[in-house]
């Protein structure tokens, strides 16, 4: 860093003013976040970013500033940093300073670049601000700006500037209408006083719940640049298509494999399900090319994937769609956003709002998995992740169901709502043999069963880490629920394709039961069920509950001690809400006790103002899961 008088006056002027009250938890706070565009005829835009960011308290975060870029069709044109201290002179960061990084080390390809200024450790008071200009050229009119992060911020403004003739549009998500203000060819969407989004437990995403605006910029009718005018989903369809269709065609050597791998197939259904299975084992690999002109969206050609054994989400959509036209399967390449399912908004026509590339398959009425949308403009559609190496045939990841998704089919392409499966579906079965001794301890087999999603994880930690980790899953689980107990043995069994994962553990505790006054000893059964319990510790929230649709069963024998008999047991119990229900019951049933209970929880996101009832729901089902058995001597 150098001294340096020449700070800009907007950086001084969102410096000097008064910052509202926060709570000790916030350590800084933006001052100002500005964007404003410049647009030109040729769709060449000018995009300057401002912020000026004020440290409230110590942190160990590092506080950095970042822009993307892409390298073949734009370029950071300028980047500058100051810092005002709480005491003493301000400074300018030096131009050696700003670093120019690869986006991920994974990208085979990468046209997309980012620079980075680090400011490093500053004392609380101290003001941080920066300005960067970047330059680049799209096909695209259209853009997104988040008012925010998770970060409390005083003001946030976006600003576009637009040739003579164009109009634009802007949607607010996450908040009311933001209203435009209009100046020349300039318009500005401004909030202001944003408070902290705290991270609580159960909570959506931050991108559900800081504001953002979508922009749409609308050239005249006629215009001769080539720029795309996306005024809706069909619109947005027929462009895609025209970048996804031809590398999906059909060649000798796709024809040859689709085949091979086809031919013990006795159906279109055993067909689909031979081919899944071949390019989900397909090497996924994150490329990321020429994405201001489409290159984003434009997968290799099928041939070429399936000669190299590797692609990206894109790429395996298209070499499945290809191999599948090869045995006279039609499909269809589909967008959609693959970590929260609340984003993808009906209201806004912009494939900016996908992250990730699926297939829909044309199925016959005699397909009937949760996976199949049955209502849909083009047919009976079977959902399907070829990139997902866990998730079979007839099933669909747990972030993409219930979302919105853009079928690719030229004009007739729609965006449809993904199924959202029941929660028997992705269900948990468990039962339970345990041994009481008289001096408390345990020994139990547990047998547990999951269907469906409810066993992806584990899967996929067996497979990427080994069953060792599978096993420290179950002992950390337990010793936070028992204690003193030991998990010495965990095997897992079940085929992916049947969507059903079967676990076995051997546990143990030594005090598992409390023995008082030399006569009662008192156990929890509830102790060894399967879980899906929340626990909410908190007296207030700010964030809404997000609740994930769940069921779990749960049968638990344990056999009376030697010289004891039963003198306690709770009587069965019911609970049942807006946000799910339990039931429960005790029973003493040839020398053992039964407990058996039914734990559903639906699949809802309740405002923060419902947060004392949900509370309330789950401290019911936690009593009657840990109500407790009495034995007495004899």
């Amino acid at each position: 860093m150098r001294a340096a008088n020449d700070v800009p006056d907007w950086v001084r002027q969102a410096s000097a003013q008064t910052v509202p009250a926060y709570s000790a938890k916030v350590t800084s706070v933006y001052l100002l976040r500005e964007e404003a565009v410049t647009v030109e005829a040729d769709g060449r835009r000018v995009m300057r970013e401002r912020a000026v960011m004020k440290i409230l308290q110590p942190s160990s975060d590092t506080v950095r500033a970042y822009r993307t870029y892409d390298t073949k069709s734009g370029r950071i044109r300028d980047f500058e940093g100051w810092m005002i201290p709480p005491t003493g002179k301000p400074s300018t960061y030096a131009k050696n300073r700003i670093l120019d990084i690869a986006l991920s080390t994974d990208y085979t390809y990468d046209e997309a670049r980012a620079k980075v200024l680090e400011f490093g450790a500053a004392p609380p008071g101290s003001v941080l601000a920066w300005e960067v200009t970047e330059e680049e050229k799209t096909i695209l009119t259209q853009d997104e700006f988040s008012f925010q992060g998770s970060t409390p911020v005083v003001t946030s403004r976006y600003s576009v500037t637009l040739p003579p003739g164009w109009t634009t549009r802007g949607t607010s998500f996450n908040h009311d209408q933001v209203e435009r203000q209009e100046s020349g060819a300039t318009s500005t969407w401004e909030l202001h006083d944003l408070p902290w989004i705290e991270r609580e437990d159960y909570s959506p995403p931050t991108s559900a719940l800081a504001p953002r605006l979508a922009v749409s910029f609308l050239p005249p009718p006629g215009n001769s640049s080539g720029l795309l005018a996306l005024k809706d989903w069909t619109a947005v369809s027929a462009w895609l298509s025209t970048l996804v269709d031809p590398p999906a065609a059909v060649t000798d050597a796709i024809r040859a494999k689709a085949t091979a791998l086809t031919a013990n197939a006795k159906d279109d259904l055993a067909k689909i399900a031979a081919i899944s299975a071949f390019v989900q084992q397909t090497n996924y690999v994150e490329i990321s090319l020429n994405v201001t002109r489409g290159g984003g969206y434009t997968p290799h050609r099928a041939e070429d994937s399936l000669a190299k054994n590797y692609g990206d989400c894109k790429d395996k959509a298209t070499l499945m769609r290809s191999l599948l036209k090869a045995v006279g399967i039609e499909s269809y390449l589909t967008t959609i956003e693959a970590d929260e399912r609340s984003y993808v908004r009906p209201e806004w026509a912009s494939p900016m709002q996908f992250n990730h590339a699926i297939i829909a398959i044309r199925v016959p009425d005699s397909v009937s998995y949760p996976s199949v949308i049955t209502d849909s403009p083009l047919g009976r559609l079977l959902i399907f992740d070829p990139t997902d190496f866990i998730t079979p045939l007839g099933s669909l990841p747990e972030d993409e169901q219930g979302s919105y998704a853009l079928v690719v089919a030229g004009e007739k392409g729609a965006l449809l709502k993904m199924p959202l499966f029941p929660a028997d579906s992705n269900r948990i079965e468990s039962s339970v043999e345990a041994t009481m001794e008289p001096g408390g301890k345990m020994t139990a087999q547990i047998h547990r069963q999951y269907f469906g999603q409810s066993g992806i994880q584990l899967r996929a930690i067996e497979k990427l880490r080994g069953a060792d980790e599978v096993k420290k899953i179950y002992e950390r689980s337990y010793t936070r629920r028992v204690a003193g107990s030991k998990v010495t043995q965990v095997a897992t069994s079940g085929r992916p394709e049947e969507n059903r994962l079967s676990v076995q553990i051997d546990l143990s505790a030594e005090q598992f039961g409390q023995l008082m006054q030399g006569r009662l000893l008192v156990v929890n059964p509830g102790l060894l069920s399967s879980g899906g319990d929340y626990f909410f510790t908190t007296r207030q929230r700010t964030a809404p509950v997000k609740l994930e649709a769940g069921l779990r069963r749960d049968s638990i024998r344990i056999k009376v001690p030697a010289g004891f008999k039963v003198d306690e047991i709770p009587e069965a119990a019911k609970v049942e809400g807006p946000y799910g229900s339990l039931s429960a019951s005790w029973k003493v049933d040839n020398g053992e006790i039964l407990v058996e209970q039914t734990l559903e929880i639906k699949d809802t996101l309740a405002p923060a103002s419902e947060y004392a009832q949900v509370r309330a729901f789950f401290e019911k089902v936690a009593g009657a899961q840990g109500a407790p058995v009495v034995f007495i001597r004899q």
